[in-house]
């Protein structure tokens, strides 16, 4: 979540609302479907990538070609994403700022709510150094996380985060809540890479040059980026073979690709060209189902659009999340150089 979450092949039809995001009601009900008690009943989903941006976060999908080259619905990798090789994105690369000691997050819901609103002011300002944003971000996902193993304590803690960073607070918690209950934990970690991303600034204008030439809005794409695999840090093979920061499948890269599948202007227009293709720019709720057959996959890009679209600042917070990864014994975080510098190890979590 930004973290990075991904299961690797096609994700199924989850949650039978029937309904795409944007459902008016209370999310909490969705939150208490991914409980800890229900989680181990939820079918059990290859690892796309776990690190669910939470970026939970990140859940990678990615567009599949099935037999005789026709596209199918797109496997999905979380947050955890599953690339096929390393990211060769352009020489204006950041990697994620470091966060030094893991801060920890609050045991009952009154400390849970003061923290997230401390850390969504801080993020929605978006003026802070890197390393306090990349703390502040963290913080949320820490604080989401707690909170899909206590599903009974959101409602009281959205009632009593300020209500200046509420909306922030409840999107970041629902799709935390989607994305986890796609994201089954893992025996051992995924061969990844979690390398540079390319700079806010250059992922801005790879959004805006796509959203020019098919009519998909630039924040869809972002949030689809986010998911997939925390804007192109995590670099490794999905389990169904998705490659790049948009995660697609070579067959289907063949129909809606032209360039790099690892380059992320060229990756980016290719998810533009596949959704305009699935009516993306009349139903895109639909066109992100094509995407990743996932309802709660569709929940969760759709939340964090709804928040880029009605405050673009947003990217900065989401931009400074933290590869994290779900394992059989807990989550872990993985730092910038891992599985390229042998020192660089995973760091536990304790929620």
């Amino acid at each position: 979540m930004s973290w990075t979450a991904r299961p690797g092949a096609r994700a199924a039809r989850q949650g039978g609302t029937g309904r795409l995001p944007g459902w008016p009601g209370e999310p909490w009900a969705r939150l208490t479907a991914v409980s800890g008690s229900l989680l181990g009943g939820l079918r059990r989903l290859p690892l796309l990538a776990a690190a669910c941006l939470l970026v939970v976060y990140a859940v990678a999908a990615c567009a599949v070609a099935g037999a005789g080259g026709r596209p199918v619905q797109p496997s999905r990798a979380g947050a955890g994403h599953g690339l096929g090789s390393p990211s060769r994105s352009r020489p204006s690369a950041s990697t994620a700022a470091p966060v030094g000691v893991v801060p920890a997050v609050g045991g009952d819901p009154a400390r849970l709510a003061s923290q997230l609103t401390a850390a969504e002011r801080v993020l929605g300002a978006g003026d802070a150094a890197p390393a306090v944003l990349a703390r502040q971000a963290l913080i949320v996902q820490l604080a989401c996380l707690r909170l899909t193993a206590h599903p009974g304590w959101a409602a009281a803690v959205a009632a009593r985060v300020s209500p200046a960073q509420r909306a922030a607070a409840v999107a970041d918690i629902a799709a935390t809540a989607d994305l986890v209950a796609l994201t089954p934990p893992a025996a051992r970690l995924a061969p990844w890479r979690i390398v540079a991303a390319p700079s806010p600034a250059a992922l801005r204008a790879d959004y805006q040059a796509a959203q020019a030439a098919t009519g998909v809005r630039w924040f869809y794409l972002a949030a689809i980026n986010l998911v997939e695999t925390d804007f192109g840090r995590v670099a490794g093979p999905s389990t169904a073979g998705a490659q790049g920061p948009m995660q697609f499948l070579p067959a289907t890269w063949a129909i809606y690709g032209h360039g790099s599948i690892h380059s992320a202007k060229d990756a980016i227009l290719a998810a533009a060209r596949f959704l305009a293709g699935h009516g993306g720019t009349g139903d895109i709720g639909a066109a992100v189902y094509a995407y990743n057959p996932s309802w709660r996959y569709v929940d969760a890009v759709l939340r964090y659009a709804r928040r880029l679209r009605h405050d673009p600042r947003a990217l900065t917070g989401y931009y400074h999340r933290q590869v994290l990864y779900r394992l059989a014994t807990g989550w872990v975080l993985l730092p910038s150089g891992y599985g390229i510098n042998p020192a660089v190890r995973p760091i536990p979590l304790r929620l």
